[in-house]
C-alpha cells in the first residue's frame, strides 16, 4: 500500500522547526521505519535540516520536499510587511506565508496528478483539498482519501462537495461532535478517531536515575535553578489561547517560596516571529524576574529534557484544543497536570493525574490553588505522578501505528 501524507507547507516535516502535527507526522515515519507497513510518502516543505534529518534518520520514507524559490519568499516578506503596516500587526502573521502555502498547494496538485497512490492523507488544513479539486485529482482518489483533524475547521475554501467524500482522522471525539455544517453529510462511518500519542519511552523519567538525575542538573544549572527549587512548567506557544497570561497572573498570586515558573516556548515554534503578546507576559514576569524563566523555543528532541526537571506541569488552554501533545508529554514525563476542560483535553487526562478547571472568571484564582496544593502537598503531587505516568501508557507510538493502520485500511 503508497500512501501519501500531505502537509500544509507552513512548517517541515521532520519535524525541526517544531509543530505538533509535524511531530506527529514524523512519528508515523518513524514506526514505519521499524514496522514496514506501507510505502510512505512525506509532501513538505523544504527545510536544509530537515533534509539532513530524513536522509540520516528515514532511509525507507520518500520525502518530496518542495523548494518554493526566492521570487515566493520575496513575496511573502512584502506581504508581511503590508500587512503588518496595515494591520498593526493584529492577523498580520497569517500573511507570513501566504504565497508559500500557495506555491506548495500547486506544486502538490501536480504530484498527486502525476503520481498514483493507494491512500492520500491531508494533514489537519481543509486548504489542502485544493490539492484534490485541481486537475480532478478527487476523482482519481476518490474513496481513498483522508483528513486529519488536529483542530476546528474552519472553512471549506471551495470545496464543500469534495470534502463531504472524505474519511476524517479526527485527533479526539470532540473534533468529529464539532464539525461545521458543510461537513455534516459525511456518513457517520467515515468518521473516525486515531488518538494522539507521543514517544512515551523518550518521555519517561525509566532510565537509569543517575543519568536522569544528571541530566535534569544540567538544564537546572543552565537556568539557574537550585536543586531544592520546584519548577512549574509550561509548555506551547506564546498565544493568548493557550493561557500563559492567566498562568503569569496566578503564578504572580500564589506567591510561592523556593519555586520556579518555567515558560518553554515560542510565538511561532523556531520562526523567530515577536508579537506585542509576548511584550506583555513580559511585562507581567519583570517584578517575578527572578522567579520566571523564558526559555525561547525549544527544539522537540530536546522537549524530553525540560520536562525532566520540572515537579508540575501546567497547560492552562483557553480555548477549546482538541488534543494537545503537550498535555500527553507531560504525562508521559510522569508529570501531574494542572489544565482546564476545553474542547478534546478530558478524553486525554483524568481527575486522578490532573486538576481540571472551567475556563471561567475564576480561572486564575483556581490556577492560583492548584499550584499551591501541588508545590506543597509533596504526597498529593506524588501520587498524582504516578497515575500520569500511567495513564500514558495506552498513548503511545505503537498504538498511534496501528490505529492509523486500520483506520486508514477500511
Amino acid at each position: 500500500m503508497k500512501v501519501a501524507i500531505v502537509t500544509a507547507g507552513t512548517l517541515p516535516v521532520p519535524a525541526v522547526k517544531g509543530g505538533a502535527v509535524e511531530a506527529l507526522v514524523e512519528n508515523l515515519a518513524k514506526e514505519n521505519e521499524k514496522y514496514r507497513q506501507f510505502e510512505l510518502v512525506i509532501i513538505s516543505i523544504f527545510d536544509h535540516e530537515a533534509e539532513k534529518v530524513a536522509r540520516k534518520k528515514y532511509p525507507h520514507t520518500r520525502f518530496v520536499f518542495i523548494r518554493p524559490g526566492a521570487l515566493v519568499e520575496a513575496l511573502d516578506k512584502a506581504t508581511y510587511f503590508l500587512a503588518n503596516r496595515l494591520l498593526k500587526k493584529r492577523g498580520a502573521a497569517s500573511y507570513r506565508n501566504l504565497f508559500r502555502r500557495l506555491y506548495v498547494l500547486h506544486q502538490t496538485t501536480r504530484i498527486l496528478a502525476k503520481e498514483t497512490f493507494d491512500k492520500v492523507v491531508l494533514e489537519n488544513s481543509a486548504t489542502l483539498f485544493r490539492t484534490l479539486k485541481g486537475k480532478h485529482n478527487y476523482k482519481k482518489y476518490e474513496g481513498n482519501y483522508y483528513f486529519h483533524i488536529h483542530n476546528a475547521v474552519t472553512g471549506s475554501y471551495g470545496c464543500a462537495n469534495i470534502i463531504k467524500g472524505c474519511k476524517t482522522l479526527a485527533v479526539s471525539d470532540y473534533i468529529n461532535r464539532t464539525l461545521p455544517d458543510f461537513m455534516h453529510a459525511i456518513p457517520e462511518q467515515n468518521l473516525r478517531v486515531v488518538p494522539n500519542a507521543v514517544d512515551t519511552e523518550r518521555f519517561s523519567k525509566n532510565e537509569s536515575v543517575a543519568l536522569s538525575q544528571n541530566k535534569d542538573m544540567r538544564l537546572r544549572e543552565k537556568y539557574h535553578i537550585q536543586r531544592d527549587e520546584k519548577v512549574i512548567l509550561f509548555t506551547g506557544r506564546l498565544t493568548q489561547e493557550k493561557g500563559v497570561k492567566e498562568l503569569l497572573l496566578a503564578f504572580r498570586q500564589a506567591k510561592l517560596p523556593k519555586t520556579k515558573l518555567v515558560i518553554a516556548g515560542a510565538v511561532f515554534f523556531g520562526s523567530g516571529i515577536a508579537s506585542d503578546f509576548e511584550s506583555e507576559l513580559r511585562e507581567i514576569a519583570e517584578p517575578m524576574n527572578e522567579s520566571i524563566i523564558f526559555t525561547g523555543f525549544i527544539s522537540y528532541d530536546q522537549m524530553p529534557e525540560i520536562y525532566r526537571m520540572a515537579d508540575l506541569a501546567v497547560i492552562p488552554s483557553m480555548w477549546n484544543d482538541p488534543a494537545p501533545l503537550t498535555v500527553i508529554e507531560a504525562m508521559a514525563s510522569g508529570l501531574p497536570l494542572i489544565t482546564t476542560l476545553s474542547g478534546g483535553i478530558p478524553e486525554y487526562v483524568k481527575a486522578d493525574c490532573a486538576f481540571l478547571f472551567p475556563r471561567d472568571e475564576r480561572i486564575i484564582v483556581n490556577l492560583t490553588w492548584a499550584m499551591r496544593e501541588l508545590v506543597m502537598n509533596d504526597e498529593r503531587r506524588l501520587l498524582m505522578s504516578k497515575v500520569s505516568r500511567a495513564r500514558s501508557k495506552k498513548m503511545n507510538l505503537d498504538r498511534y501505528y496501528a490505529t492509523f493502520i486500520k483506520e486508514i485500511s477500511s
